[in-house]
């Protein structure tokens, strides 16, 4: 490999507006969530399910952030934080929606999910073939389900 390192920029989700059903959907799904609580007198998940809900709504208003996103010989930088490549097992490109997924040793987030927006795709791979394996994964079914969300 010829480059040292790689660097590029992507944005931590994707962009997506949510209408006001998306809202009164939530709301109403919370709300009786809240009255079913309270009928079973269970005052306390009520509490947590409006809490929850603040929250929800909160998070779908904030903007994606740009995240600077650095390979080099050692491991991965995102932003100022590094994780070097003695803490992951393996990676995948997607190609479809270009993807770096990343397996990550440990049980806390086992698989690192990193757009390739403004990189090569190829580009990546080959890059990493030096420093790890390449194993096929897919994103998980969860995350592709928040994302349809909208979360």
């Amino acid at each position: 490999m010829s480059s040292s390192k790689l660097e590029w920029k992507a944005y931590d989700k994707t962009p997506k507006e949510n209408g006001p059903d998306w809202y009164w959907a939530v709301s109403i799904i919370a709300i009786s969530i809240m009255i079913t609580a309270v009928v079973l007198n269970n005052i306390l998940f009520a509490v947590l399910v409006v809490i929850s809900t603040i929250a929800l709504f909160l998070r779908t208003l904030q903007k994606p952030r740009l995240v600077s996103y650095e390979l080099t010989n050692r491991g991965l930088w995102t932003n100022k934080n590094f994780q070097p490549f003695t803490a992951l097992e393996s990676f995948f490109v997607e190609e479809q929606e270009p993807k770096l997924l990343l397996k990550v040793k440990g049980l806390v987030t086992p698989l690192s999910v990193i757009p390739l927006e403004s990189v090569d795709s190829q580009t990546v791979r080959e890059f990493l073939q030096d420093y790890l394996p390449e194993e096929e994964m897919h994103e998980p079914l969860s995350k592709r389900i928040m994302e349809y969300l909208g979360f």
